[in-house]
């Protein structure tokens, strides 16, 4: 029996972060991207085929929306849409 710590919960949520390429194929393509969220949060895409266009983003910030799942200590999003954030210079 498992207990309820191991239970996956999912939530719609939109988060923001910068997308960094996590794997790569024999050919070096981006297979898989996570989002590196504020405070050490790290999402990993679980759809990228449906959103391809995230890996031309690798290494920029984006706000993405979509169902968050946690199982153990690893988050996975099932992105439903997404924006690029314009980099704001400081002032």
């Amino acid at each position: 029996m498992q207990h309820h710590a191991d239970a996956t919960s999912a939530r719609r949520e939109t988060i923001s972060g910068f997308i960094v390429p996590m794997q790569w194929d024999e050919q070096f393509r981006v297979t898989e991207v996570l989002i590196a969220c504020e405070a050490e949060r790290d999402v990993q895409v679980a759809n990228l085929h449906t959103f391809p266009d995230l890996v031309s983003l690798a290494r920029t910030r984006a706000s993405v929306t979509g169902t968050v799942r946690r199982v153990g200590n690893v988050e996975t999003i099932h992105v439903e849409s997404f924006t690029p954030v314009e980099a704001m210079e400081p002032r």
